[in-house]
C-alpha cells in the first residue's frame, strides 16, 4: 500500500516537472521570437534609413548633372520631347550604382522648359534590389536666368537671433502703397541655409511668416510666435520647414562713368556716379539726392548724430559698400517708400568680414544684400523700423525692431545669363506644392 501511494506521488511530480518544462520552454520561445522580430524590425527600420539617405544623395546627384547639361547646353544622351502639359522636357536615367550589399541605385532626371529662361529639374534617387522594397526621394529644383536676391524677405547664411520683447517680421507690398492698414500681410521668408541645431532663434518675437532652416528646427520662447495676424500667438507647424537651400553669390562693383570723388555733407546733388574712400555724416546735417545714383564706398559709411539723407520721390539710388555701415540719427529717409528705389549692396568678400548695424530711430526703407555681412538691427523709439529686404552672413535683431518684407521685391533681379538656384524643395507627396513628379510620363 505504501509502495503504491510513493508510486503515484512520483508519477505526479514527473508529470507536473513536465508541464513546467513545457511552459518553461513556450516562454523562453517566445521570448526568443520576440527578440528576433524587434531585432529584425531594427535592421529593416536603419537599412530603410540608410537606404532613404542613399537615395537622397543620388537625388542630388542627379541635379548636379541637369545643371552641368543646362550650363553647357549639352543634350547628349538626354531623351527629349513635350509632356502632357505642353512642356518640352529632357530626361535621362543614370546608373546602376553600386551601393553595397546588392543593392543597386538609379537616378531618374526630367528637365522641363530646358531652353527657357526659368528651367525646373526633377531628380529621383532610387535604391533597389533589397527586402525592404525600392526607397527614393525626389527633390524639385526651380532655376532663374539672373539672380534674385530678395525672393524671402529675411535670408542668411550662419543664422539669426532675435532677442527683445517687441521684434517683429511681417510684409506689405508696396505696389499696393504703403505699409499699413490692409497692406499688412504674412508672407515673409525668415531663412537660412544653417543646418546647426539654434540656426535661428525666434526667442519672443512674433514671426508674420514663415520660417525655414537648412536641417533643423527653429527655437521659440514661451511668447513667441510664427503665425498670421489671423491667428496671433502661435507657432503653426505648417509655416516651417527645415530643407531650405540658397546661393548667395558676391556681386561686383558696376563700371562707373567719371566719378566724382567727394561727397557734400549737406545740401542737394541731382545725381551721378561717386566713388569714395569713405562716407561720414553727423551732428544735424541733411544731404538729399534728387536724382539716380550710383555711390561706391570702399571704406565704411557712418550716419549719426542728428544727420540724415533723403532720397527724392522718383530718383533710385544704388549703394556698394566694401566696409563697415552705420545707420542711426535720422538714417536715409526714401521719400517714395519703394525699397526697390533704394539698394544697397555688400561688396565684402571675406565671411563675416563686413557688419551692417541699423539702431536707435533709424529708419530705412531698402532692400540690402551683403552676403558676407553681419547684420544688426537695434529698434528703438517709434520709428526704428525697416521696409524693404535683407540677405546677409548673419543677422540679429533686438529691442524693437520691426521689419517688413517689401513682397515686390521677390521680383527684383540682378540679371546675368547664368541660371541660378531660386528655389530647392524635397517632395513628399503631400500637398499640391510637395507632389511628385510621375517619371513613368517621361519614360523613365
Amino acid at each position: 500500500m505504501n509502495y503504491s501511494i510513493s508510486t503515484k506521488n512520483r508519477s505526479r511530480e514527473r508529470g507536473s516537472a513536465l508541464v513546467t518544462a513545457m511552459i518553461f520552454s513556450f516562454v523562453v520561445m517566445t521570448l526568443m521570437g520576440s527578440y528576433l522580430y524587434l531585432t529584425t524590425s531594427e535592421y529593416r527600420v536603419s537599412t530603410r534609413s540608410y537606404l532613404l539617405g542613399a537615395s537622397f544623395n543620388l537625388a542630388e546627384g542627379g541635379v548636379d548633372r541637369a545643371l552641368h547639361a543646362l550650363s553647357q547646353a549639352d543634350q547628349s544622351g538626354w531623351l527629349s520631347g513635350t509632356d502632357a502639359d505642353g512642356r518640352p522636357y529632357w530626361a535621362q536615367r543614370f546608373g546602376p550604382y553600386d551601393l553595397e550589399g546588392n543593392i543597386e541605385g538609379y537616378i531618374n532626371v526630367v528637365i522641363l522648359n530646358p531652353n527657357g529662361s526659368t528651367p525646373e529639374i526633377f531628380s529621383e534617387g532610387e535604391a533597389a534590389g533589397h527586402v525592404a522594397g525600392v526607397v527614393s526621394k525626389q527633390v524639385r529644383v526651380s532655376l532663374a536666368s539672373g539672380f534674385y536676391p530678395f525672393i524671402n524677405g529675411f535670408n542668411s547664411k550662419q543664422g539669426i537671433v532675435l532677442k527683445g520683447n517687441n521684434v517683429t517680421f511681417d510684409s506689405y507690398d508696396s505696389r499696393d502703397g504703403s505699409y499699413g492698414w490692409s497692406n499688412i500681410n504674412s508672407e515673409i521668408t525668415v531663412a537660412t541655409t544653417s543646418v546647426e541645431s539654434d540656426a535661428i532663434d525666434i526667442g519672443n518675437a512674433d514671426v508674420y511668416g514663415y520660417v525655414a532652416t537648412g536641417g533643423s528646427q527653429p527655437n521659440v520662447g514661451p511668447n513667441g510666435s510664427i503665425t498670421t495676424y489671423y491667428n496671433p500667438g502661435e507657432v503653426d507647424l505648417s509655416r516651417i520647414t527645415t530643407d531650405f537651400y540658397a546661393e548667395f553669390p558676391s556681386i561686383s562693383v558696376p563700371a562707373l562713368n567719371s566719378p566724382v570723388r567727394s561727397m557734400p555733407s549737406s545740401g542737394t546733388i541731382a545725381g551721378g556716379d561717386y566713388e569714395l574712400s569713405s562716407w561720414s555724416m553727423s551732428g544735424r546735417r541733411t544731404l538729399r539726392i534728387a536724382g539716380d545714383a550710383r555711390i561706391v564706398v570702399t571704406g565704411d559709411i557712418s550716419i549719426s548724430g542728428k544727420s540724415g539723407i533723403e532720397v527724392a520721390d522718383g530718383a533710385t539710388v544704388q549703394i556698394f559698400a566694401q566696409g563697415d555701415i552705420s545707420i542711426s540719427g535720422n538714417g536715409i529717409l526714401n521719400e517714395s517708400e519703394v525699397p526697390e528705389q533704394l539698394l544697397i549692396f555688400g561688396t565684402n568678400t571675406t565671411a563675416g568680414g563686413q557688419a551692417i548695424s541699423i539702431s536707435g530711430n533709424g529708419y530705412l526703407a531698402a532692400a540690402i544684400y551683403a552676403p558676407n555681412a553681419i547684420v544688426t538691427l537695434k529698434g528703438g523709439g517709434s520709428s526704428g523700423r525697416v521696409y524693404g529686404a535683407v540677405a546677409g552672413y548673419s543677422a540679429q535683431l533686438t529691442g524693437n525692431s520691426h521689419f517688413s518684407y517689401d513682397e515686390a521685391l521677390e521680383d527684383y533681379n540682378i540679371g546675368g545669363g547664368v541660371l541660378e538656384v531660386a528655389e530647392w524643395t524635397e517632395l513628399s507627396g503631400v500637398g499640391l506644392t510637395a507632389m511628385r513628379l510621375n517619371m513613368d510620363d517621361y519614360n523613365l
